[in-house]
């Protein structure tokens, strides 16, 4: 079994990865009732991967009007924000937690400690999320091709 080249987290291979999953997922899908906003910005990001001023990154999935779009960037009119430190989260974006009930249950209290100390924050309306059910295996896909 080949394996899938791994990328740097938020980097333009790694949301190109992040397309094809999402656009595969939502081949089959009816997507004529589903709108989904969501982004992810991260701060204090290494400077090659700067989307925005500040050296802030962020990749975003938008689905409106049976259209999907996965791209680079920070999202203005999201329906869904996270936003953390880029250090912090990274060691997060590596974990898969299929199988591996140790690793959503650290990733959960890291977490909850990073929101604690300021370092991630969510926001907006969790209740979007929920018209992309196809979407759930997402973050297991992309932890698999991260570096």
């Amino acid at each position: 079994m080949a394996t899938e080249e791994k990328h740097t987290f938020c980097s333009a291979g790694w949301v190109g990865a992040a397309r094809a999953y999402v656009e595969g997922q939502c081949a089959a899908e009816d997507l004529s009732g589903v709108t989904l906003r969501f982004c992810e910005k991260f701060t204090d990001a290494p400077a090659e991967l700067a989307t925005e001023p500040g050296n802030v990154t962020g990749w975003f999935i938008r689905i409106e009007g049976g259209e999907v779009e996965v791209g680079r960037g920070v999202l203005a009119d999201a329906d869904v924000v996270i936003t953390a430190d880029y250090a912090t989260v990274v060691p997060l974006a590596r974990l898969v937690f299929e199988g591996n009930p140790e690793a959503a249950e650290a990733a959960q209290k890291a977490v909850t400690e990073a929101m604690a100390q300021g370092k991630m924050k969510r926001e907006g309306d969790d209740a979007a999320m929920a018209s992309a059910p196809f979407l759930a295996g997402l973050h297991d896909a992309l932890a698999k091709r991260t570096a």
